[in-house]
């Protein structure tokens, strides 16, 4: 079953980071003007825009960063789409002086000298790129189904309608799996290799939501001090922290928030119950193909001591949350939202209403069990049948079944 990730941007704290220059300077043949645009992180962890004018087939970028890091090229161009792959490229930056050479029309093969980061990138990429190429037809056919989909939503088709649709294009996405699952395998051995590496460190940050704790952890003490007290590191630092936070053997994080049904649930106030906290959003397919099952518990379970916590990543779309609520016939126990903030999160500000970083949650669903005592005694954020089997006979075991 396939997860759906979480992004969490915000909230790093502050250390006294000093930046340092960096210079890019390139040519580009077969292009004598126009314009570029460049992404990439300041020393704040902030992503920051940039550009330069091409002048001859010649441009160049100047500006500040505190540690190797990655960072977006396009070239803007008004008769191509900008997000055409041959019109960009992924390239690590080092603060240091570096130059790029690239061509109109494939900037995606541009090369860059002057940064030992990038050519650990590039190295790492080469070990990706077939397993890219065998995936490309499945992708192809999810990124067609979802079109098809938005098109229909567009359109304003049935529920039924959309619903096929939907279920669809996630039966497609889920056939990704296999090659994602391959491309964690090149990753996990490259960090094995690479253990003070920046690339170890960005690549590792973007599968927090699959590695169990102890292998996070593992190859965070591999990065070292340096990379530890990078942005990027202290990332990775702050997900450590909220996953054990959200991992069985913690005390459950106290929170507040508005229900549903207009009442006011705190979580201590259950205190004496087991409590199942089930993240999910009306989006997640896997999510709702699980709310049966969790339905199933409830039933089973509430009168001997089970209550149910559906947390929502609905915040943008409450409507789609109060559908999917009633169509699933979920309004049997308590729903609220997760808390989320675009404004804090666009900010880098600490949220504390926002419910899910309290459990270190990173994908949906994801079910976290509480004791009565208010301890975490289980998490299940793989997806699997066996989790879920692992689950039932948790929650079986705890009222003597």
């Amino acid at each position: 079953m396939k997860k759906y990730l979480l992004l969490f941007l915000g909230g790093l704290p502050t250390l006294l980071i000093h930046a340092q220059p960096f210079t890019l300077t390139g040519t580009i043949t077969g292009q004598t003007s126009g314009k570029l645009k460049m992404y990439y992180t300041n020393k704040d962890g902030k992503r920051v825009q940039d550009s330069s004018s091409i002048n001859n087939g010649r441009f160049e970028f100047r500006g500040n960063i505190a540690e190797p890091g990655g960072a977006y090229l396009f070239n803007v161009l008004k008769t191509a789409d900008v997000e055409d792959p041959r019109n960009s490229t992924e390239i690590y930056l080092e603060p240091t002086a570096m130059t790029i050479k690239m061509k109109a029309g494939d900037i995606r093969n541009a090369v860059l000298t002057g940064s030992k980061t990038q050519d650990e990138f590039l190295a790492l990429q080469k070990l990706r790129t077939p397993v890219y190429k065998e995936m490309e037809p499945a992708e192809k056919a999810n990124q067609e189904a979802n079109e098809i989909y938005i098109t229909a939503i567009r359109e304003k088709k049935d529920d039924a309608t959309l619903d096929t649709l939907k279920y669809q294009a996630a039966a497609l996405h889920d056939k990704l799996d296999i090659y994602n699952d391959r491309l964690a395998q090149i990753d996990y051995a490259f960090f094995a290799a690479h253990p003070k590496s920046y690339v170890t460190a960005s690549f590792l940050n973007g599968h927090l939501h699959e590695l169990s704790l102890d292998s996070i952890q593992l190859f965070y003490n591999g990065l070292g001090s340096t990379i530890q007290q990078s942005n990027t590191g202290r990332a990775i630092a702050k997900e450590i922290e909220q996953l054990k936070a959200g991992s069985p053997g913690s005390p459950a994080a106290d929170f507040t928030a508005k229900e549903l049904n207009g009442s006011t649930l705190t979580l201590s106030s259950l205190k004496g119950k087991y409590v199942l906290i089930d993240f999910w959003a009306s989006w997640c397919v896997p999510c709702r193909k699980s709310m049966p099952h969790v339905k199933e518990l409830y039933n089973r379970y509430k009168d001997k001591g089970l209550d149910v916590i559906a947390v929502s990543d609905d915040d943008g779309n409450t409507a789609a949350w109060e559908k999917a609520v009633a169509k699933d016939g979920t309004g049997i126990w308590h729903n609220v939202l997760r808390g989320a903030s675009v404004d804090k999160t666009g900010n880098y500000e600490k949220n504390d209403k926002e419910i899910s970083s309290k459990f270190g949650i990173h994908s949906l669903p994801t079910k976290i069990l509480i004791d009565p005592n208010g301890v975490i005694i289980g998490r299940y954020d793989k997806g699997t049948e066996e989790e879920a089997e692992a689950m039932d006979k948790k929650i079986a075991a705890a009222f003597g079944g």
